[in-house]
């Protein structure tokens, strides 16, 4: 890094703590500073005055996430991150360790085409010019917001680009085989830009009125008979992957496709249904969550509010890409992001397709970060 902006960095840091993070300004002597490209390393000092505990790291993650917002990104660790420096002096060897990108992401403005090619190039799906999502090592997803934040139009781009990228270019000569399953109980964007594509099975309500059908147990029956069959390929891709000989083989060890099940406004999809009927559909999609990942099997969720009543806690629990768009606080971020217990600090806009995102299983996004989701343009998305 630049000398003059890491010195520039330590001189905000230092401003920014001096009188925040401690009554006693003594205390601002207990500590030291590195700064790298990818991390603040946070020096404590021994012996020390203050207990440098969960709520001071995050405390200090909380000022300097503001602070410092004009010249990086500050990645929100999901846990207290400490670092040993064994090459420093004995009493500063022990660092609260903050992940940072230098400067600002941006949104991705560009064709499904333009996000495909750099699928390609990267192997992994572009959420931002520095944020990325491979569903085969990071699978499931479940992106949640209100109406209007951009979720469903974000779970559209995913389609477009997986469509392409994993499914058409992986054989062109068989776009019959349905590998992609959206199930849309609204029947709307989604469902209609999933009817033109190959290789997708669209599953909807009746809404034949003359049989008064629509959203409601007959539908969900549908689904989850859907589900059950999702669940009898995945058995059998699991029977052919144990007869192999290599240990840690996958879905793509023995040349098969991925599978991608898309379920847009979970909670309207419950509406209507017994609870027999309920428990089932959430039974069935909890063991394809838990059990999906060498199979080849990525569940993409698209909800209000990632609440138990719609989706267990084990599916919850199995999701690597978390995505919360829209107006933040610590009411709709503690379903996706229990580790948020107040309002998240983190800089970010107010336009459609703002949020913040985790990624499971990424060395780079390893804690919660501002997202702003592609906007795609020349006609490729309605």
């Amino acid at each position: 890094m630049d000398e003059a902006l890491t010195r520039k960095i330590k001189e905000d840091i230092r401003k920014a703590v001096y009188y925040t993070a401690w009554t006693n300004p003594d205390q601002n002597n207990e500590f030291d500073l590195m700064v790298t490209s990818n991390a603040i390393y946070f020096i404590l000092i021994e012996p020390l005055t203050f207990i440098p505990d969960a709520l001071f790291y995050f405390k200090i993650y909380n000022i300097l996430s503001v602070a410092l917002s004009s010249t990086l990104t500050m990645i929100r660790p999901l846990s207290m991150q400490i670092k040993i420096l064994p090459d420093q002096e004995p009493a500063k060897q022990r660092a609260l360790y903050y992940p940072i990108h230098l400067g600002r992401s941006k949104r991705l403005v560009c064709s499904i085409d333009d996000l495909v090619n750099m699928y390609h190039q990267i192997h992994a799906i572009p959420l931002m010019d520095r944020i990325a999502w491979d569903p085969v090592k990071s699978p499931h997803a479940i992106i949640a917001g209100p109406t209007g934040s951009g979720k469903s139009y974000a779970l559209q781009t995913i389609l477009g680009i997986i469509s392409k990228a994993f499914i058409q270019s992986t054989d062109s000569n068989n776009v019959d085989d349905k590998n992609i399953i959206v199930v849309d109980p609204k029947i709307s964007n989604l469902a209609r830009m999933s009817k033109n594509l190959p290789g997708v099975k669209v599953i909807i309500p009746d809404f034949d009125t003359s049989r008064q059908q629509g959203i409601g147990g007959r539908y969900l029956t549908t689904v989850v008979n859907e589900l059950k069959s999702l669940e009898t390929e995945m058995y059998r891709r699991q029977s052919l992957l144990y007869r192999q000989p290599k240990v840690s083989a996958n879905f793509e060890t023995i040349g098969l496709k991925p599978i991608f099940l898309f379920i847009d406004e979970a909670t309207a999809l419950l509406t209507g249904a017994n609870r027999q009927i309920k428990q089932d559909y959430i039974d069935t999609l909890t063991r394809l969550a838990i059990l999906g990942r060498e199979s080849g099997l990525t569940i993409l969720i698209g909800l209000q509010q990632a609440r138990s009543d719609y989706i267990s806690t084990l599916v919850r629990d199995s999701i690597s890409l978390r995505i919360q768009l829209g107006r933040l606080n610590s009411d709709n971020t503690k379903f996706l992001f229990p580790e948020l217990n107040d309002m998240p600090m983190i800089p970010m806009g107010s336009n459609h397709g703002d949020g913040i995102v985790s990624i499971a299983g990424n060395n780079v996004i390893a804690g919660i970060e501002p997202i702003s989701m592609p906007t795609i343009v020349e006609g490729d998305q309605q």
